[in-house]
């Protein structure tokens, strides 16, 4: 009788999705050139382990400049709101391999909060320690797709805290009904008077970058929202919309039947619903 040895796992870095590594991938090459606008200098670290097939992807798209616009956008979203109110908690929903904690000027008083799958945050508490950050950071294990399982994170950690959340790169990969439960959840658990920075694409958008990648040999499929009817249904208004370069002007979304572009949004929750 033979004997059944077990499969073995792949490595830890090729564990991880290719969504954190198109992010930071993007990062680390505008970081490297002179002249860019973005600098961070930790995304190196994690770039050189994306395996060869996930960087063979960037070569099909014209993806990098968008993703840096989007970085650019969060960090002044994050840079003016922190200071203006007094958070207690900051929640990044997809954190990936987000370094602003790190790299940006982050006020003490307010902890943060890194949600993801358990690849990408074991992967980063080897190359970029919690404990190394100068404000307190928590990393938790959840699949952002389960919006019970993360309510039942996020309560005991914002319950009667002024609480600000950050979503970048993470939307435009969930479906429309996904969102709406992600916004709920989230909602609920942060309450009236929290804030949201995240992004979004639009519908012709997400059917064009899932082209590319299909094209690069990847099922990798993106998704768009047509409005912020997913938001408003959980309580969320739109305070502020920064346009991506790949974005038209559109009429401004402030309702559930104008268009929504592709952009970085600022959202209120203005009620618990």
């Amino acid at each position: 009788m033979g004997v059944t040895v077990p499969a073995a796992h792949p490595p830890l870095a090729e564990q991880v999705p290719a969504t954190a590594y198109l992010t930071v991938l993007a990062r680390a090459r505008a970081t490297a050139e002179p002249d860019s606008a973005l600098r961070d200098p930790y995304a190196d670290r994690f770039a050189r382990h994306c395996p060869d097939s996930i960087v063979r992807i960037t070569r099909h798209t014209a993806g990098t400049s968008v993703v840096i616009a989007r970085a650019l956008a969060v960090d002044r979203m994050l840079s003016e709101l922190l200071p203006a109110e007094p958070w207690d908690v900051c929640v990044n929903l997809g954190a990936g391999f987000d370094a602003r904690t790190h790299r940006l000027n982050w006020p003490g008083s307010c902890r943060v909060v890194e949600i993801d799958c358990a690849p990408v945050l074991d992967l980063k508490d080897r190359l970029l320690p919690a404990a190394t950050a100068p404000v307190p950071v928590e990393r938790l294990r959840c699949d952002l797709r389960e919006p019970t399982a993360l309510a039942g994170l996020l309560r005991p950690r914002t319950a009667g805290r002024r609480t600000l959340l950050v979503a970048e790169g993470l939307l435009t990969y969930l479906t429309a009904g996904q969102v709406r439960a992600l916004a709920g959840a989230a909602g609920d658990a942060a309450g009236a008077g929290s804030a949201w920075i995240c992004d979004v694409l639009s519908p012709a958008s997400a059917r064009t970058l899932t082209a590319a990648a299909r094209a690069a040999g990847t099922a990798l499929t993106m998704h768009g929202l047509p409005d912020l009817g997913a938001f408003e249904a959980a309580g969320w208004r739109c305070e502020r919309l920064e346009l991506l370069p790949t974005a038209r002007p559109p009429t401004r979304p402030t309702g559930t039947g104008r268009q929504l572009p592709d952009g970085v949004l600022q959202l209120r929750r203005v009620a618990d619903i």
